[in-house]
């Protein structure tokens, strides 16, 4: 079934934020976008595994349904995901990373997606070798559209990780597993951001994009 809304702006026409939606922006000491574009209700728990990804350190962006006949309603597919806050915190960030859910019941599998193939073949090995299971990531969940909000960073390619609602539970529930899991994907983004070159003014941002709502 499509989306009720083909981009942010038609979603605002017709829902209220702070009422029907609530947007998080946060920024962080280094280049690095940790986002949940379906939070909330629209892809349960994707939200919190993009906080504990973010940590302290960084950048932050989530948009999660709050309230809504069900929970497809809220969906904007990434490649039409056009919030202009979201923008803005993708074209800062060297390292841009999408956390998504599947809805495959109780099966705990990944997929990986996004243009950045280096970094994609490089977080699927660190999370094998952890221990989780990654399955070829399918048609639909690659992530390959320019415009898709993991594309969207200074580098013009990131990240997608497709998460089923089974494996998402359990990292909800087992803080043993989501300390592994947590643990595995920042330290692997700890060491490709050293592996990348960029300009100092990237590494910390501006004091007025530091920004939490």
């Amino acid at each position: 079934m499509p989306d009720r809304y083909g981009s942010f702006q038609e979603l605002q026409a017709d829902k209220q934020e702070n009422v029907d939606y609530r947007i998080k922006l946060r920024s962080g000491k280094y280049p690095v976008l940790i986002m949940a574009p379906h939070g909330g209700i629209i892809e349960p728990y994707t939200a919190d595994i993009a906080g504990w990804i973010a940590g302290d350190d960084f950048a932050l962006y989530v948009f999660e349904g709050v309230k809504a006949a069900s929970s497809k309603e809220l969906h904007i597919t990434s490649h039409n995901f056009d919030e202009p806050r979201a923008l803005a915190a993708a074209a800062r960030a060297e390292i841009v990373l999408t956390v998504h859910g599947l809805r495959n019941g109780t099966e705990e599998f990944i997929m990986v997606g996004g243009l950045d193939e280096e970094l994609g073949n490089g977080v699927k090995k660190a999370l094998r070798e952890a221990g989780f299971t990654i399955k070829e990531t399918t048609a639909q969940y690659r992530g390959r559209r320019q415009a898709n909000i993991c594309n969207r960073g200074r580098r013009g390619k990131g990240i997608q990780l497709e998460i089923t609602f089974g494996l998402r539970k359990r990292l909800f529930d087992d803080v043993h597993l989501r300390q592994r899991f947590v643990s595995t994907v920042r330290s692997f983004l700890w060491d490709s951001l050293q592996n990348l070159s960029f300009g100092r003014d990237t590494l910390i941002y501006e004091e007025n994009n530091n920004t939490d709502r």
